[in-house]
């Protein structure tokens, strides 16, 4: 009696498990049956753009500090910061305090042409060869200053073209190209120093903060996909049985939208766009074709 007991037990275990797995299996084969909807756009060629925005300041074609060449007092001050000098023009007025010339008038005088941006001394004060005493910009030609990462560092080249925005002047864009690029980086901030000449600089002022569009390399009509459509160097595209298949594929320019594809890909087929997380290759899917 004990024996047939544990012999129903048994065998009732054994159909327990071959019902769960019977049922499993019709579960994976339901799943299997299921097409992913996944988004897709059909492979064409077009532009390939890379440019790097970065914030900069104006600044003046030249700045030049001005020492006086003699010890001395401030006795006249000749000009107003802001005023427009002519090589030679009298800027200060100082009396000579050095032993054997007391009391003789002295003068310092503008070094080139150009604007007065500071005056760094008062009536009175005191005076020394080794201290400045007026700045003075010239800014019949404006640059602008800026910082470019040390990664893009080998995409600007002497005499490149720039754009330049500023906030003081909204509604207007300024061109201008690369005129100077520092040889080395900068260790702290991992940087390299560039300058740009602004052509038609007319109503920028030294100091005012800018925005530098520079275009780091452009493709024209190549086969190019959205950058998200890429995961590991590869794509997925829909076969003609609607079936997901990955495939490898060889990068050229990385664009801030788009990435040029120099081989895997052909013309008019289908690369999933949005959903290609959720493929591994060889899965039944639905593909919709993003509206644009």
């Amino acid at each position: 009696m004990k024996k047939i007991l544990i012999a129903i037990i048994i065998i009732l275990v054994i159909g327990v498990v071959l019902r769960l797995t019977l049922v499993k299996k019709q579960t994976r084969t339901d799943v299997e049956k299921v097409a992913l909807a996944v988004e897709v756009l059909p492979i064409a060629r077009a532009d390939v753009t890379k440019t790097c925005a970065l914030m900069g300041t104006i600044i003046a074609d030249k700045t030049i500090q001005v020492f006086p060449e003699t010890m001395g007092r401030i006795t006249k001050v000749f000009v107003k910061e802001g005023s427009y000098v002519n090589k030679g023009d009298k800027l200060l007025g100082l009396r000579n305090e050095t032993i054997g010339f007391e009391f003789e008038e002295a003068y310092v005088t503008a070094p080139i042409n150009g604007t007065v941006a500071k005056i760094l001394v008062d009536i009175g004060a005191t005076v020394a060869p080794q201290v400045p005493v007026v700045m003075i910009v010239d800014i019949s030609r404006i640059k602008v200053s800026f910082n470019a990462p040390e990664m893009d560092a080998q995409c600007f080249k002497m005499n490149s073209p720039v754009t330049i925005t500023v906030d003081a002047i909204p509604d207007k864009k300024f061109t201008g190209y690369i005129t100077e690029i520092s040889p080395v980086v900068d260790p702290m901030t991992k940087t390299v120093g560039v300058k740009a000449m602004i052509t038609g600089g007319a109503g920028l002022k030294p100091g005012m903060t800018a925005r530098v569009l520079l275009n780091l390399g452009e493709r024209k009509d190549v086969i190019a996909i959205p950058s998200d459509a890429i995961i590991d160097n590869s794509v997925f595209v829909v076969r003609k049985d609607s079936i997901a298949e990955r495939r490898p594929v060889k990068i050229g320019l990385v664009g801030d939208e788009m990435v040029e594809i120099l081989e895997g890909l052909n013309e008019n087929e289908l690369v999933v766009v949005l959903g290609q997380q959720r493929l591994a290759g060889g899965e039944k899917i639905n593909p919709i074709v993003r509206q644009k």
